[in-house]
């Protein structure tokens, strides 16, 4: 709920929106369409509430054809796809509305919710579109969140929905219940893929889906409004940059939110001076009402070496729980240059920005001339050193202590004795490796960067190991590149970095 803020000023009314947010709905600024905070069934707005099959104002145990409420079965024992006929939204085509969409007493929405309240049509729930929407995890639950064109936001969790008495999907996408119905086996839904992009869909009526609902009631348009999300989101930016120490924080994302700050400050006091309100001006709050919520939602504190454990896994070594620069096991962490400490943009993983070169061939990087970790004259002056210093360990230098980044036979190790299952989790695949003692730790597929772009659907992590006949590479391992882990990549590419400790 957005507390209480400051009026703005006091010009004569004119007809113009209000963008109003409260505990019950949101105002997205969707064509005076109301979002519900949460969906039908839910305590918060990450509560995935309750499931129901299309047409059905009340959840129950079991979901299929038989239990349907509107499917009648040709003969009393059989269910058949082809021969199930319908009692009510049979498939007559759109020139009988009354079939084409729910009716009221057949809307959970309605009944559970009351008056005003409805299940959106696809239409209206496609208006998502419009809307910047990213992955995002609220008090646990992964969901995605939409910024609606003038700065407020929902979140809809990733709940799935339950076929039989099975949830499934979960945490793979979203799938919502429309109340649109083009044929008498399948009704439209809101089909949300695994990156947060809205689409259309349908699915067969008997299924268990939730339900976000939406209304059209509009609060009094009055002037005095029209900064009422920009005014509080000022205020929440106003309290974070004033509390937060910017040491916790990047550089980049500090900046963002001071810049967006400032930004929305000027824009408030210009348009407030100027006479009247028209859409051009009204745009422009929302646009920077928009710029400042994405500000905020980004504004996460860096990474703490707190935020990595070690686990037993029953192995020579016990492995970090999550990569270096990550705040969890979910997170991909930094893409760190085999030698360097920290990470760079991307673009910026070449010889010529790499910390341990000198010199650069252009014709042939192959021969770049390098400061340290050299084992043949033509590469630069010989110290035969094959294994990282601590002082050059990205692990050892984030984390501390005895932490280092693993050797190439800690990684066969890792690879030899442990088990390896590809799961979902939170909207994407990622690794779960088991040890012989049962204890587990996951990667997430964070892939690696080169010098133009960023590889995922993988999970690749550096050794401490350098490939001593060639040694413009070192040794990462590919815990997705069976049957051989371990590989040969160029120094200066960015991999994630998985650290160990005794």
């Amino acid at each position: 709920m957005i507390p209480s803020c400051e009026k703005g000023n006091n010009m004569e009314p004119v007809t113009v929106p209000v963008y109003v947010e409260t505990e019950e709905y949101v105002d997205l600024g969707l064509d005076g369409l109301l979002f519900a905070t949460k969906n039908v069934g839910a305590k918060s707005p990450e509560d995935s509430g309750d499931y129901f099959a299309w047409g059905e104002t009340k959840p129950k145990s079991y979901y299929e054809w038989k239990t349907y409420k509107w499917a009648e079965p040709t003969t009393e024992e059989h269910y058949v796809y082809d021969e199930i006929t319908f009692s009510k939204y049979y498939y007559l085509g759109f020139d009988n509305p009354d079939y084409a969409f729910l009716q009221p007493e057949d809307d959970a929405a309605t009944v559970i919710l009351g008056e005003g309240w409805r299940t959106p049509t696809f239409e209206e729930m496609i208006e998502l579109v419009k809307c910047d929407y990213r992955r995002a995890v609220k008090n646990g639950v992964f969901g995605y969140e939409y910024i609606g064109p003038n700065g407020n936001s929902i979140f809809l969790p990733a709940c799935g929905d339950i076929l039989w008495d099975e949830i499934i999907n979960k945490e793979y996408g979203a799938k919502y219940w429309c109340s649109d119905c083009p044929s008498g086996t399948a009704a439209t839904i809101l089909d949300i893929n695994e990156h947060g992009a809205p689409w259309g869909g349908k699915e067969c009526r008997y299924l268990g889906l939730p339900i976000r609902p939406v209304k059209s009631e509009k609060a009094p348009v009055a002037n005095e409004l029209i900064f009422n999300v920009l005014d509080c989101l000022i205020g929440q930016a106003k309290q974070l940059l004033a509390t937060i120490n910017p040491l916790d924080y990047s550089t980049d994302d500090y900046q963002s939110l001071e810049d967006a700050y400032k930004s929305a400050v000027d824009i408030r006091e210009n348009i407030e001076k100027r006479d009247g309100i028209n859409r051009d001006k009204q745009n422009a709050v929302n646009d920077a009402a928009k710029r400042l919520r994405l500000a905020i939602i980004d504004f996460k504190p860096l990474p703490k070496p707190s935020d990595i454990k070690a686990v037993d896994l029953g192995l020579s070594v016990r492995w970090a729980s999550a990569n270096i620069g990550a705040r969890n096991e979910d997170e991909y962490g930094y893409y760190i240059s085999w030698g360097e400490l920290t990470p760079k943009p991307i673009g910026f993983y070449r010889w010529e920005d790499y910390l341990l070169c000198k010199e650069v061939n252009e014709a042939n990087n192959d021969y770049s001339q390098l400061t340290k970790y050299v084992t043949a004259s033509k590469w630069g002056e010989v110290d035969n050193k094959t294994r990282l210093d601590l002082e050059d360990d990205a692990a050892h230098a984030f984390l501390g202590g005895n932490w280092r980044m693993p050797t190439t036979e800690e990684a066969k190790e890792l690879f030899d004795k442990c088990t390896f299952e590809e799961i979902l989790r939170q909207g994407e695949h990622v690794m779960k490796v088991t040890g012989p003692n049962g204890n587990y730790i996951l990667f997430p597929y964070a892939g690696y960067a080169t010098w133009q772009t960023r590889v995922v659907f993988t999970v690749f992590c550096w050794t401490s190991d350098l490939v001593p006949d060639y040694p413009v590479r070192a040794y990462g391992f590919q815990l997705t590149g069976f049957p051989n882990p371990m590989q040969r990549t160029d120094r200066i590419d960015g991999l994630t970095v998985r650290a160990v400790c005794p």
